[in-house]
């Protein structure tokens, strides 16, 4: 039986990190933040490694993912012992600070995007309002400068926890948007804001909001809790692996020079390896939260992994705030969300 789990659920995992390893399309990610719009330019018509035009090199970095994935699968039983010893006591922490932490993440990021505060890298800061992050500019596209005052107006009430819920659904919303005015190109960041959207639907204000203190903590009886943070987990995995599938693999120049600019250690390797490296750790993060598996692991991974490169990189943790959020959460309560049964949830008898 424990055999037929995680055979499945490699079956599920592996062929996500297959298919994106050899993704063709080619674009601009949020490497963009951190390079100028000429840099950029120059980058993108530079040409590839060998590591990343050799199908043969690929389909081996390919095979070492699944192989990586399922030993993760068999990893995860081995500890799953350890974890469900120390689960009540993160669920806990969970319930008590898990709403803070994700209102002061995404006030964080709404806020300096609506003043301009966030800027992509050659561009003045506090000048340029920015929709969520730093390189969607609402200079581009005249009549919607007024976006800037509405995410204002969502950190505000956010940071003192007043209409939470509808703070999420406006996020959601916003996410929609962005897909509207900016099109393709805002997807690579739509599921990373809809998704801790959807985490605050679902947790509300906590205890340290306007809405505990009003009563506005109200139990959400006409939905699924466990959908909605399964959903959220989904979200988050699938934006990971669209971002190295579409972006890293197929303009791999763009990290390379993030690397290179911010003299990464690079402990003997090359750029180049080092760029597959980080792809492939991406892909295989995005799948596990995808199946639902490793979900306290990984997101320990995806923390570190962001810390370290922002610390090495120069780059302000700032950017990445909304992610910082999602992944503290799902560190702290896992891949399911507590057993309602009939009635209220343990988060909810707290919240009340």
């Amino acid at each position: 039986m424990l055999f037929r789990s995680t055979y499945k659920t490699g079956l599920l995992a592996a062929p996500v990190t297959v298919a994106a390893s050899l993704a063709p399309h080619a674009a601009n990610a949020h490497e963009a933040w951190l390079l100028t719009p000429d840099e950029i330019v120059a980058l993108a018509s530079a040409p590839m490694p060998a590591l990343f035009t050799s199908s043969v090199t690929l389909g081996v970095a390919a095979a070492i993912g699944c192989a990586g994935t399922v030993a993760a699968l068999h990893i995860e039983e081995i500890i799953r012992p350890v974890e469900q010893r120390i689960a009540p006591a993160l669920k806990n922490t969970a319930t008590q600070s898990g709403p803070l932490v994700m209102r002061v993440a995404l006030a964080a990021m709404l806020g300096l995007a609506g003043t301009g505060g966030l800027p992509r890298h050659g561009t003045a800061p506090w000048l340029e309002p920015t929709l969520l992050v730093p390189d969607m500019q609402l200079s581009l596209i005249p009549g919607w400068e007024w976006l800037a005052a509405c995410q204002l107006a969502m950190a505000v009430l956010l940071l003192v926890g007043l209409m939470t819920r509808i703070i999420g659904l406006c996020l959601i919303g916003l996410s929609g948007v962005g897909l509207v005015i900016f099109g393709a190109p805002f997807l690579a960041y739509a599921p990373h804001f809809m998704a801790p959207g959807l985490i605050v639907v679902l947790i509300g204000g906590g205890t340290l909001s306007l809405d505990h203190i009003l009563g506005l903590n109200r139990r959400m009886t006409a939905l699924d809790p466990q959908k909605i943070w399964r959903l959220a987990q989904i979200l988050v995995g699938a934006g990971f692996v669209y971002l190295a599938a579409m972006f890293k693999l197929t303009q791999p120049t763009l990290l390379i020079a993030i690397l290179q600019h911010g003299d990464m250690p690079t402990f003997g390797l090359s750029y180049p390896l080092i760029a597959l490296i980080m792809t492939g750790v991406e892909i295989i993060c995005g799948a596990l939260l995808i199946a639902g598996r490793l979900i306290r692991p990984v997101s320990v991974v995806i923390i570190g992994a962001i810390s370290f490169l922002a610390l090495t990189l120069g780059e302000t943790p700032l950017f990445h705030a909304n992610l910082y959020g999602c992944m503290i959460l799902f560190a702290l309560m896992g891949r399911t969300w507590p057993a309602t049964n009939e009635g209220p949830t343990s988060y909810e008898r707290a919240l009340a």
